[in-house]
C-alpha cells in the first residue's frame, strides 16, 4: 500500500491517479497559443484570436475529447508503421504579409513519400469532408510539397471509416492565407476579427465576450 493509498483511502486514490494521468497527458500535447498554427486559420478565427490574447479558458473537462486523442494518436503510430511513413510531422512554413515575415506551425499526421493523411476520429462519420478539414489537409500538401493527401474518418465506437482523396485546390488555399492575413492583423492591432464561425457558437468557451 503506497502512503497515498494508507492516507487517502483507495478510492480517493485511485481518483487522483486519473487526474493526474490527465493532467501529464494534456501537459504532454499542450498548444502554444503565442504562435500562429494552420488549425488556427481552418476552424473559427475570432476563436484563435481570444485563444491568443486571453488564454485558454475551458476547464478541460470533455472526457470524449481524452478518448478521442488517445484513440487518434494510438491509431496513427500504427498506420504510419504499416504505410512506411513518419507520424506527427512539424514544419514551419514562412509567409510575407504586407512586408512583414509571419510563421505558421503545422504538425500532419502521417506524411508518406507520396502523400499526406489527416486522420479524424469522430461520433459520426460524414457523407462529405468538412471544410475545414479539407483546408487542414490542403496547408499540409503545400507546407510539405505533396500532391494529394487523404482525410481518413474513423469512428469512434463503431469502428467505421470513410476515406476521402483530396488533390491540391488553388482556391482552397487562398482562404487560408486570407485567413491568414486577417487573424495576423487582428492580433497586431488588438481587434477581433470578422471571420466567424458560427457552427463552434454553441460550445465555445468565449462565446459570451464575443457575441458575433
Amino acid at each position: 500500500m503506497t502512503w497515498e493509498e494508507h492516507i487517502l483511502g483507495e478510492e480517493r486514490s485511485i481518483d487522483l491517479a486519473v487526474d493526474s494521468a490527465i493532467y501529464d497527458f494534456l501537459a504532454k500535447r499542450k498548444k502554444v497559443y503565442a504562435e500562429i498554427q494552420v488549425t488556427d486559420l481552418c476552424y473559427c478565427v475570432r476563436r484563435a484570436y481570444y485563444e491568443k490574447t486571453l488564454g485558454r479558458q475551458s476547464n478541460n473537462s470533455n472526457w470524449s475529447l481524452y478518448v478521442g486523442i488517445l484513440v487518434h494518436d494510438t491509431l496513427l503510430q500504427h498506420l504510419a508503421d504499416m504505410l512506411g511513413a513518419e507520424a506527427e510531422v512539424l514544419t514551419v512554413e514562412v509567409f510575407n504579409i504586407d512586408g512583414e515575415l509571419v510563421k505558421v506551425y503545422s504538425m500532419c499526421d502521417i506524411l508518406h513519400e507520396n502523400y499526406i493523411i489527416e486522420l479524424k476520429t469522430t461520433k459520426y462519420i460524414p457523407q462529405e469532408p468538412k471544410y475545414s478539414h479539407l483546408m487542414q489537409l490542403e496547408a499540409y500538401l503545400r507546407f510539405f510539397k505533396r500532391d494529394y493527401g487523404y482525410l481518413l474518418y474513423i469512428e469512434r465506437d463503431g469502428g467505421r471509416r470513410r476515406i476521402f482523396k483530396h488533390h491540391r485546390d488553388d482556391s482552397l488555399y487562398e482562404d487560408f492565407k486570407h485567413r491568414l492575413k486577417e487573424l495576423y492583423t487582428s492580433l497586431k492591432y488588438n481587434k477581433p476579427p470578422k471571420i466567424v464561425d458560427k457552427s463552434y457558437c454553441s460550445f465555445c468557451e468565449y462565446r459570451d465576450i464575443c457575441n458575433p
